[in-house]
């Protein structure tokens, strides 16, 4: 018999307003996931829901790297025991970090994520059809991790929540091979990988301000990842005589292909001249860049530009 895990993690399909705004409960955690328990059940498959984060779990704005490793070790347990295939109840604010962590880090099972943008006490709820939705398509998969969502797919390194209202919340980045490198070794502690990391969103008037004692530095800035050419001499002399980071060249545009060499004078490969370590986004999403960025850190055995290289091109 075919066996499936059901992971509630909390979020807002689990979540009711007592007052005081909308928070996950117990109840609703039960009864939002009970159909999709009977669905797959129906159809001679043998669930076992597991509450990852307590009975009524969290919001997802909670989720960190701690609970992107539970999630790892909650999954690895299940293969251990034979499981195959894994449906995660999730927020959707963070769902695209999620799954972009599980793509990182499991190999060999199906994983489907889903959530929705209404509680179950709103007028038209999504919880229902997007946990429906989501079991049958966990039963048609044989590998991989995928976000379901208002009747979409999405693979879990090319999803970014794009919407905060519609009930279609995400886009689709891009395509291509996801890599995979399982669970890391986690010779580093999360909070402390957490302080070698820096997300910097270079707006119009940004000026200098790049911290120091990052190892791995992303720079959110346009279009195929460019920046403004003064910020490459900041950027030099806010690292002169320090140890200078790797640098991961992002676009506050959601999809297509980055090239940050494409343009002179303002792509961020032009560092590389500057003796910087640069990378290129490629067409994966923000939330997949810091999550490998977190995962070359916690690995803690080699520089992060070694794993950052399996992935991402280097300039």
């Amino acid at each position: 018999m075919e066996k499936v895990m059901i992971i509630s993690t909390g979020g807002t399909i689990v979540s009711v307003d007592k007052g005081g705004g909308a928070v996950p409960d117990a109840e609703a955690a039960r009864s939002v996931v009970a159909p999709a328990l009977d669905y797959l059940r129906g159809r001679g498959v043998e669930c076992e829901p597991v509450e990852a984060f307590g009975s009524a779990g969290v919001d997802s704005s909670d989720m960190s790297p701690e609970e992107w490793l539970a999630l790892s070790r909650i999954i690895a347990c299940g293969q251990a025991e034979g499981v195959k295939k894994f449906l995660v109840v999730h927020g959707t604010d963070t769902m695209a970090f999620s799954a972009a962590w599980l793509s990182l880090t499991v190999r060999g099972a199906a994983v489907v994520l889903t959530g929705s943008q209404r509680t179950p006490g709103e007028e038209g709820f999504d919880g229902a059809d997007n946990l429906l939705g989501a079991a049958r398509l966990l039963l048609e998969t044989e590998s991989g991790v995928f976000i379901y969502f208002a009747g979409e797919k999405f693979p879990g390194a090319y999803v970014h929540k794009e919407d905060s209202g519609a009930l279609c919340a995400y886009v689709r980045t891009g395509g291509g091979a996801s890599p995979c490198f399982g669970l890391p070794a986690q010779a580093v502690e999360t909070r402390e990988a957490a302080r070698k990391l820096a997300v910097v969103y270079l707006h119009p008037a940004y000026s200098g301000g790049f911290p120091r004692g990052a190892k791995v530095l992303v720079l959110c800035g346009y279009g195929s990842g460019n920046m403004a050419q003064r910020l490459h001499d900041e950027l030099e002399a806010a690292y002169e005589g320090a140890e200078r980071p790797v640098i991961i060249a992002a676009s506050s545009c959601a999809k297509g292909e980055k090239n940050p060499s494409r343009y002179g004078g303002v792509g961020m490969a032009e560092l590389a001249g500057r003796n910087f370590t640069v990378f290129g986004q490629g067409s994966y999403s923000l939330e997949f860049l810091i999550t490998l960025s977190y995962l070359a850190l916690l690995s803690g055995g080699e520089p992060p530009e070694e794993l950052l290289g399996r992935c991402l091109e280097k300039f």
